[in-house]
């Protein structure tokens, strides 16, 4: 073999801690965003903010702040500092990364890239962020999610281990026959290990959700005039940035060396940092802005007509990156004619050949079941028949059914009244 050399030419994104803070910023929500900027004002002499008219005070904010139970991150982190984790950096940015579920949706080639690290680095960081707990996290997919926690199982079922790992398709659509002839088992043993798959947590993060009482802000809102639909970015919350009077003085007069090196880095920082809100605006409009275009029959008529939308469509439209609209959306909420909506419910997935989006579904059982004679109450057959009979809209009986239970609405025999 003849050795030679070849010079190749190769892109890279280093993650700088200003890049890393840049797409923190983009992920905070209003309230998280206001907590950064005092952060930061604490670490910058030259920053001095000023509470917007309108605004809330700094300690009604705090006390809010303070009603959160531990999150999910939090957690995760101080597991990592007890274990005295080593490359707590990247650690920490793919805990960053992972969403209320606990998944994370970030491929190793995506954190590979901001990171700047080799992907052998990062897939190994990636296995120590699975073994942490909740048992399940850290994973990409409900397949991976639930293989984790069944090799964490003390009393490991290897049957059910098989079914996840290479059977997940028939599993996922229950085809009995199919499993007990590829694993080679009885109907019995099946169900044994199919109780133990049903007892498994496919959103580890859920755990980590509060259910104490907690105010929302919401960054965006969204109102009619003359027929038109009006988008507006939410700041009378957020403090405005101002230079400190005293050290901006000096900026304009001799000072010693070091003292003029110190303050001419922190200026550079606030320019930064406007400039990184200014972008987080932009994208959040932007995101907005095809959201309405494709919803505009929810903000004219209400949520019985919200229509089906994936991220990855809004991702495309805008030829961004679905991480980038996944963080853009993530915890953000939005003030709408009829009522303040998490940015995220509007988007579903389709439920039937005639792409009926499922919230639009809920919205009508819910309704329907309101407006239901109590003394004969619509049964999962009968609201299948009126939704195909009043709206055109064919879903099976099993998938109001599942609707229901998820509405936490009971069965037309439990609601029956005499």
């Amino acid at each position: 073999m003849k050795a030679s050399l070849v010079q190749e030419q190769s892109l890279r994104l280093a993650m700088t801690q200003e890049l890393r803070q840049a797409i923190a910023m983009l992920q905070y929500n209003a309230q998280e965003l206001t907590e950064f900027l005092y952060e930061q004002s604490l670490e910058n002499p030259l920053i001095e903010l000023k509470i917007r008219e309108g605004g809330r005070k700094t300690q009604n904010q705090m006390e809010i702040y303070g009603s959160h139970s531990e999150t999910l991150q939090q957690h995760l982190l101080e597991q990592l500092r007890i274990h005295k984790a080593a490359n707590m950096r990247a650690l920490r940015f793919i805990v960053d990364n992972i969403d209320e579920n606990g998944y994370l949706r970030e491929s190793d080639e995506e954190l590979a890239a901001l990171l700047n690290m080799p992907i052998d680095e990062v897939r190994a960081c990636v296995h120590v962020l699975q073994g942490l707990e909740p048992a399940g996290v850290g994973a990409r997919t409900l397949q991976e999610c639930l293989l984790l926690q069944l090799k964490r199982l003390q009393n490991r079922c290897g049957l059910a281990e098989q079914m996840i790992a290479y059977h997940f398709d028939a599993f996922a659509k229950k085809d009995w026959k199919q499993l007990t002839q590829a694993l080679k088992c009885q109907g019995e043993e099946l169900q044994q290990a199919m109780r133990v798959i049903v007892s498994l947590q496919p959103k580890p993060g859920l755990a980590f959700s509060s259910e104490k009482p907690w105010y929302v802000t919401p960054d965006l809102a969204v109102h009619r005039k003359n027929g038109e639909l009006i988008i507006t970015v939410e700041q009378t919350h957020l403090p405005k940035i101002e230079i400190h009077p005293t050290y901006s003085a000096m900026l304009t007069t001799e000072a010693e060396r070091d003292v003029a090196s110190y303050l001419a880095q922190k200026q550079q920082h606030v320019q930064w940092l406007l400039k990184s809100l200014e972008q987080r605006k932009i994208t959040l409009l932007r995101v907005m802005e095809v959201i309405v275009a494709r919803q505009s029959a929810f903000f004219m008529r209400g949520p019985l007509f919200v229509q089906p939308m994936a991220l990855k469509e809004v991702a495309a439209e805008l030829g961004l990156h679905e991480s980038t609209v996944s963080r853009a959306t993530r915890n953000k909420f939005v003030q709408t004619p009829y009522g303040v909506f998490e940015m995220k419910y509007f988007f579903s997935n389709a439920v039937s050949e005639d792409d009926v989006s499922a919230l639009r579904v809920k919205e009508l059982l819910k309704s329907m079941i309101e407006k239901e004679d109590k003394r004969k109450p619509l049964s999962d057959q009968k609201i299948v028949q009126c939704l195909e009979k009043e709206y055109g809209i064919g879903v099976s009986r099993r998938t109001v059914a599942k609707y229901r239970e998820q509405l936490k609405i009971p069965a037309s025999s439990l609601r029956k009244t005499m």
